[in-house]
């Protein structure tokens, strides 16, 4: 950490101590909304997932204002935010003020991460973001990892404890950050920043690496985003019950945790750029090996065994999506690219409702099949991704399919035949991403 210049140190401490906000307060979320309101399970799972849906989509929207307005500002102004509407939920009178509340806090998170992401990416070398973006998944782990302890304490003693606690940390993030950095802009990004918002989603659209990218990174967060307290949780109570779940779920939690923190800084140190599909190919078999074994995982040792082979690739994706964004993405958009990059979240969305699905009508086994084929499919997607054109690629060769005038010199009209024959091979090799 201490090769990083010191704006970086200043905003990864300040990214470690928003989200120990989180961390007091998240894990007691269902709780607290169950004593305050008095709303049943189902309302409060619509409340919860409500709210993250609805800031998976504004996370777009929230990449164009990244790139459009200071980072350190919006990171600031989204302390304040999740400050004052953590505060809020202490007086909400209903479900519906509570989802109001907790859309802005999400919105307000999506806006923070996405800018973060892209204020590294500003500072940095390409060579040494990932080891930042290593270490501030870290730091987000360690968190993690201590928050909710603090924040059963609070709760013991005052069911809004860890709310107003969560405020407190807001705020201080914000004024950890201090002054923005000085980020120099060369002629070319500042004359390129996008006209609209409009006009930048069809950029994103245009890029074909973008949309592979972001498949992939869908496929690959439906497999990890939610594996504990998604589909391990929903299999373990139907194949071992309550009892046996309530034993095991302590050593999972606590195997994952402790491999995040030990390996994903180290591992991130040795990822280059040019090596990127072998490390998230390598990732996503340990996936599978990983479900495999939870497939036949017999014994307490034998889930600890396999959650550490998991998180190995856990530790090696997440960075792998992130870096795969940033060596794409234009200097003067990168906030909008990392915003689409957080559609993924659309994946862990859908973990627990398809998962709970396929085991309520199919046998066990098919999930973890399903599970190892998205880990799988991802992949693909990256590969495929890796071997497209870049977006400004395809806009030349769509130019030079424009008409050639009707009179010409021999000299031309043969350089004209010659570059279209070539374009038509281009457009048979781009039948085949794989090729």
């Amino acid at each position: 950490m201490s090769r990083f210049p010191a704006p970086v140190i200043r905003l990864l401490f300040s990214s470690f101590v928003f989200v120990m906000g989180r961390a007091v307060a998240l894990p007691f979320m269902a709780l607290y909304l169950h004593e305050h309101l008095g709303i049943n399970q189902q309302t409060i799972g619509w409340v919860l997932g409500g709210s993250i849906f609805f800031s998976t989509l504004f996370s777009l929207y929230a990449g164009y204002l990244a790139d459009r307005l200071s980072k350190n500002l919006l990171m600031k102004l989204a302390g304040v935010v999740v400050a004052v509407c953590t505060v809020s939920l202490t007086i909400a009178p209903n479900a519906w003020t509570a989802l109001l509340a907790l859309m802005c806090i999400e919105s307000a998170l999506t806006l923070r991460g996405i800018s973060l992401k892209a204020t590294l990416a500003d500072l940095l070398p390409p060579e040494q973001r990932p080891k930042a973006f290593s270490l501030n998944y870290t730091l987000i782990n360690v968190a993690f990892a201590l928050g909710p302890v603090l924040g059963a304490w609070l709760f013991a003693i005052k069911v809004s404890g860890p709310l107003w606690l969560a405020a407190v940390f807001s705020l201080l993030a914000s004024q950890v950050l201090g002054k923005p950095a000085a980020i120099v802009k060369t002629t070319s990004e500042i004359k390129s920043s996008p006209a609209g918002f409009m006009a930048t989603m069809r950029v994103l659209r245009s890029d074909r690496r973008l949309i592979l990218f972001t498949l992939g990174s869908v496929l690959t967060s439906f497999v990890f985003g939610r594996f504990v307290s998604g589909y391990l949780s929903q299999y373990l109570i139907v194949s071992q019950g309550t009892q046996a779940t309530a034993q095991l779920l302590p050593f999972i939690l606590i195997t994952n945790a402790v491999t995040v923190v030990v390996l994903q800084y180290p591992v991130g140190k040795l990822m280059q750029q040019k090596y990127l599909f072998r490390w998230v190919s390598l990732g996503a078999m340990l996936y599978a090996a990983g479900l495999l074994g939870f497939m036949h995982a017999s014994s307490a040792v034998s889930w600890v065994v396999a959650t550490l082979v998991f998180t190995v690739g856990e530790v090696i994706v997440i960075p792998c999506e992130y870096m795969f964004i940033d060596m794409i993405a234009p200097a003067d958009k990168r906030g909008s690219y990392y915003g689409a990059q957080s559609l993924a979240m659309f994946g862990a969305a859908l973990n627990p409702v398809i998962c709970g699905y396929l085991l309520a009508h199919f046998h066990s086994d098919v999930m973890f099949w399903v599970l190892i084929s998205a880990a799988l499919l991802g992949v693909l997607l990256y590969f495929a991704g890796m071997r497209s054109k870049p977006a400004e690629e395809h806009v030349s060769e769509a130019s030079e399919t424009e008409p050639a005038p009707a009179v010409c010199k021999p000299q031309t009209c043969l350089s004209v035949l010659a570059a279209s024959k070539q374009f038509a091979g281009n457009r048979v090799k781009n039948l085949y991403p794989f090729y």
